[in-house]
């Protein structure tokens, strides 16, 4: 039996979620792609960042959360939702206050999902446990 990996599952959720989300007025119509990329890496034509890019900067990100903070678990999640969004629309949506909302409505709705909360759960502790190893 082949194993699915959870993070490119929550990922596939992730693109549905925001294409329901995303219409052509409002929020989705800032939903563009640009060039512009910051220390994430090298962007690819349409501003998207590679796979291997989004992991870097996943993992940078999350290294840098409070250990002792107690919702580490949905930041570290959020981190990964945040660059799956950049990374599908474009890196200069780091800037626009209404990415922040969105990113902050879908992950609202996944955590609210009772079949995939247990999910973003797993996946937020395989990018926490590195971390917590070094501890």
């Amino acid at each position: 039996m082949t194993r699915i990996d959870t993070n490119s599952a929550l990922a596939a959720v992730i693109r549905r979620q925001v294409k329901s989300l995303a219409r052509p007025s409002g929020s989705g119509a800032a939903l563009k792609s640009g060039s512009s990329l910051g220390e994430g890496g090298a962007a690819t034509a349409n501003g998207d960042l590679p796979a291997g890019d989004i992991a870097t900067l996943v993992a940078r990100r999350v290294s840098s959360i409070d250990p002792d903070d107690p919702n580490r678990s949905r930041k570290a999640f959020r981190v990964f939702l945040e660059s799956v969004l950049l990374a599908e629309f474009g890196s200069d949506l780091i800037n626009d206050a209404g990415f922040h909302q969105l990113v902050e409505e879908v992950h609202s709705q996944m955590e609210a999902d009772r079949d995939l909360s247990p999910a973003m759960e797993a996946a937020a502790a395989r990018m926490l446990a590195p971390s917590q190893s070094a501890r």
